[in-house]
């Protein structure tokens, strides 16, 4: 679960703002906290801001992050606060406080947007109110430098001397252990824990789609049908019709074609179910048949078994619903969904509809859902806690973001927050200039 993230220097983010799980002492909704280790994490949290405020820049913040974590800083040219020249020379910085496989760890890590190179980075495993230095990175003086507080043995602690002098200046220390072998080994177990919490995070852009990683074969998942149905979509029932391998991606050059079906049915044969596409905007579902890969076009029945409708015939709110409620339907273990704009194409009730779904079927597992959304009819105490409420603003002189929560405001239980929230109580609205007409 993630307990904190902080951000600085990144985009719309100058000084480092702190972003924060805890749940406060409010009693309402207490499904919506999860219990852990004598702590009480929330597991929503809705980001509101007007346009252009930061709200889709703290997410690809996070993604940011953990593509870094996992690729190397690459090109980070302009990421940084550009409204202020100066900062190009200043470090950017993540920092994610997290719960993993049964222990608390406070990792992040600063790089030079001149360099494209870490500058330091570093993992702790907190104990209470005391903390164990797994390891601290520097690179200082053309040379980095790499401890550790952990008790290895002197096997180990041959490898990890190695493993610090040979780590490229633009790669992870934290990618460079677990990537190796001695992953499994107890003594790493530190590295396993966060290297595996990334491997989970999922974020998700407005503009994203169903992808192989997306759920199982929906053309047998009950549950996922019965949602549709329920959720005043139209659809009656699904079918599948099955697809001559060859015929898809006809347009596409061979190599292309050939290259895209070999990861499909390498994912397939990985021990999934299935895998889910959408290709020329319909969608399919690939299976093992007598191991060979098998093509199933979805379709969907309005009411009119003999006029079936494909993934492209469907409204936005309706395709939107397959790219999301996968993450309420098929839920299991833990993990941490982001979702840039959830609103998009949908209705209030629908939102709330999926809000409610998410919360019931997590139950006591430690998933948590951070969303960015417009619609402010879920800015409502019987929805949602108080504190899960957050709100990013656009600061007038510097153009910077910040970011604070509803908490910092005192707000009785049965508040009504629409009306003030338009009125500006909250900050995080449009500030509309005086049009003035020259003419007068």
């Amino acid at each position: 679960m993630l307990i904190r993230f902080a951000v600085e220097n990144f985009l719309s983010f100058k000084d480092k703002q702190v972003f924060s799980m805890v749940a406060a002492k409010h009693t309402r909704h207490p499904d919506h906290v999860a219990d852990i280790a004598d702590k009480r994490i929330l597991k929503g949290s809705f980001i509101f801001g007007a346009n252009a405020s930061g709200k889709s820049n703290f997410v690809k913040a996070v993604s940011a992050a953990r593509n870094m974590i996992f690729n190397g800083i690459g090109s980070v040219e302009r990421k940084y606060f550009r409204l202020d020249s100066a900062w190009a020379e200043k470090p950017g910085m993540f920092q994610f406080d997290i719960y993993a496989n049964g222990s608390f760890y406070s990792y992040g890590f600063a790089f030079s947007y001149r360099d494209a190179t870490i500058i330091s980075e570093w993992l702790y495993k907190i104990h209470g109110s005391s903390e164990t230095c797994v390891f601290e990175r520097e690179y200082k003086n053309g040379k980095t430098n790499i401890n550790t507080d952990l008790e290895f043995s002197e096997d180990n602690r041959y490898r990890f001397r190695i493993y610090s002098e040979d780590i490229k200046k633009s790669k992870t220390f934290l990618c460079e252990i677990a990537e190796k072998e001695t992953i499994n080994n107890p003594e790493f177990k530190a590295f396993k824990d966060v290297w595996k919490w990334f491997q989970k995070l999922v974020v998700i852009f407005p503009d994203m789609h169903l992808g192989p990683n997306a759920f199982t074969n929906i053309a047998s998942d009950k549950h996922f049908h019965s949602l549709l149905q329920s959720l005043d979509t139209g659809i009656k029932s699904f079918s599948v019709a099955e697809q001559p391998i060859d015929k898809i991606l006809d347009y596409a050059p061979e190599q292309a074609r050939e290259d895209f079906f070999a990861k499909v049915e390498n994912f397939v044969k990985k021990g999934r179910h299935g895998a889910n596409v959408i290709l020329g905007d319909d969608l399919y579902s690939f299976v093992m048949r007598n191991n060979q890969l098998v093509a199933l076009k979805q379709m969907m029945n309005h009411g009119n078994p003999a006029e079936l409708f494909s993934y492209k015939d469907e409204s936005d709110g309706t395709r939107r619903l397959f790219d999301l409620l996968p993450f309420v339907t098929n839920i299991t273990g833990s993990g941490v969904i982001l979702i840039d704009e959830i609103d998009r194409s949908f209705h209030t009730k629908l939102i709330i509809r999926y809000l409610e779904l998410f919360y019931a079927n997590t139950g006591k597992m430690n998933i948590q859902l951070i969303a960015t959304l417009h619609d402010v009819n879920i800015m409502d105490l019987d929805i949602v806690r108080q504190d899960e409420i957050w709100f990013v603003y656009k600061e007038t002189e510097t153009g910077a973001s910040e970011m604070y929560s509803l908490n910092k405001f005192q707000i009785r239980f049965d508040k009504k927050l629409i009306k003030d929230y338009l009125l500006g109580r909250f900050g995080s609205i449009p500030c509309f200039g005086q049009l003035e007409n020259d003419n007068e």
